[in-house]
């Protein structure tokens, strides 16, 4: 009787959580809209200008990350020897779920994107040697990472209420995720494989950028990055997966709760939620210095111009553009997506608590001893 019970509270509990989760309203909770449409013309396009990701199309190789049954004396190239390789990438020769090569799929990612030159490198040093990583980097699994999400095994990637609860109703030391959350391995169309862990095959194009002309690893240079947004399904920015599990950090209803514009909260861009804001917006109240942002020199600009989101750009040329007006404070404007050297995964260097050295490009309060 008593389990009877308990059970029915769980299901009555988990479907008011997943009306609160996805209610249509503007501000609040996110809820998402569908772009399969648009994430196909998106991915149609990626492939006539030639940045298509790798795991799509014909480099979705099943063989990377699935075996059959694991031959350790017979090779690709029809021999017995080494030559050609046993496979594509290593495996693990225990049996696994879904006929992968390692028990869990972080352990499988990590094959090639830690310490691997040639593949993203996702943890700690760069193997690739790149100036800066535009997503930054991570710490090892099952390491608590004061600088970034914390990555870890064994964890329910099922959209909905078992990757919910990994922080609702659970301690913060549950807070953690797993490279298939945000990144699908077979492949999406959209830039670097991008998803909204709660609804993924929903996800619609992101405004991820990369320069014309750059291939191979250089196009995770942050330098030939650039991020931009139509503000609607057929172009939203990439932050909007941020969003998918950060939801209090955006929208007027967490931000700005009382509506006299004065936040409550640094307000983020959030076009899903009609939360759109530009550096212009405040210069009303005094709270940004729009000029300031558009010259880029002076207090705050000792480090490189934090990354920004363009209103209206649907190219790398158009995501570039410095325009108060037009540019928009979002996630990755203060944090690296995997982490960075400093806490918090911001994206300048701290020295000691939070200085003001990224504050001040778009406030510019006054100049800095």
């Amino acid at each position: 009787m008593h389990r009877r019970i308990d059970i029915r509270a769980t299901l009555v509990v988990g479907f008011f959580f997943s009306l609160f989760c996805h209610q249509s309203a503007p501000a609040g909770p996110i809820h998402h809209d569908n772009g399969a449409v648009q994430r196909k013309a998106y991915a149609d396009r990626m492939a006539k200008d030639g940045r298509v990701p790798y795991h799509n199309g014909a480099t979705l190789v099943c063989s990377d990350c699935h075996t059959m049954h694991a031959s350790l004396q017979h090779n690709f190239a029809g021999g017995t020897g080494p030559e050609g390789g046993t496979s594509s990438f290593p495996w693990e020769i225990a049996p696994a779920p879904n006929l992968l090569k390692a028990a869990d799929p972080l352990d499988l990612c990590l094959n090639c994107h830690d310490n691997w030159a040639g593949a993203p490198d996702v943890i700690g040093s760069d193997a690739n040697g790149l100036a800066e990583r535009s997503a930054g980097f991570c710490e090892g699994p099952d390491v608590v990472n004061p600088r970034g999400h914390d990555l870890a095994r064994g964890l329910d990637t099922s959209p909905g209420f078992g990757l919910c609860m990994r922080c609702h109703w659970a301690p913060p030391e549950a807070a953690k995720v797993t490279c298939i959350d945000c990144h699908t391995p077979h492949g999406n169309g959209i830039e670097r494989n991008l998803q909204w862990a709660s609804d993924p095959e929903a996800t619609p194009p992101l405004g991820l950028f990369v320069a014309d002309g750059v291939a191979g690893l250089a196009a995770y240079e942050r330098e030939n990055v650039a991020y931009g947004t139509l503000n609607t399904t057929q172009l939203r920015e990439v932050t909007s997966i941020c969003i998918d599990c950060h939801h209090v950090l955006s929208g007027s209803w967490y931000t700005d709760p009382d509506g006299d514009g004065i936040h409550s909260r640094h307000p983020s861009y959030d076009s899903e939620r009609q939360g759109p804001n530009h550096i212009a917006q405040g210069e009303a109240r005094g709270s940004t210095a729009p000029a300031h942002w558009n010259a880029g020199t002076g207090s705050g600009f000792d480090v490189p111009r934090l990354p920004f989101v363009t209103d209206g750009a649907s190219s790398f040329a158009a995501a570039r553009t410095v325009s108060a007006a037009a540019n928009g404070v979002f996630c990755l404007t203060c944090h690296k997506a995997h982490g960075s050297s400093s806490a918090f995964g911001i994206v300048w260097p701290l020295a000691g608590p939070p200085a003001r050295t990224g504050c001040d490009q778009c406030h510019a309060i006054e100049p800095m001893p």
